[in-house]
């Protein structure tokens, strides 16, 4: 998913769906690809706008299939946005939050992801890297077709 992001909601759609009904998928990443910038008072603008996809359609696969939907901690990402993080949680997805660290120092950034997890009112039952290792495992395991 990490080329193309300009394509329009008709091709993003079904690359998305192609990607959660792939067996080896657990985890959509960075679904809208979006990359902010801080201007000077810290408001976020986007350097490379959303791409374009039917959000509900994919979340629904999502859940339907059991694949994490990823909440990018790093602060010019922060994916999906609060609107699509609320309509995943509606569509009961399980959810990955990571740092997306490149370096040490980086990890730090976790603590933004736990906040708009919490702030959008995702369930930390359905945190996947917060189940006991043996949940975490049985579900990386789990049976897809």
């Amino acid at each position: 998913m990490h080329s193309k992001l300009r394509a329009p909601t008709e091709v993003m759609t079904p690359r998305m769906l192609a990607a959660v009904a792939d067996p080896h998928t657990d985890i959509l990443g960075h679904c809208t690809g979006r990359v902010l910038r801080r201007a000077g008072g810290g408001t976020a603008t986007e350097t490379r706008p959303e791409s374009a996809f039917d959000a509900e359609v994919v979340f629904a696969a999502c859940a339907d299939r059991g694949v994490a939907v990823e909440i990018n901690s790093r602060p010019d990402r922060l994916d999906p946005p609060k609107r699509l993080l609320r309509l995943a949680v509606e569509a009961g997805c399980l959810f990955a939050i990571d740092s997306d660290a490149h370096y040490g120092v980086q990890l730090d950034w976790l603590r933004f992801g736990c906040e708009r997890a919490a702030r959008c009112g995702v369930p930390v039952d359905r945190v996947v890297n917060t189940w006991p290792v043996d949940g975490l495992l049985a579900w990386t395991r789990r049976e897809r077709s």
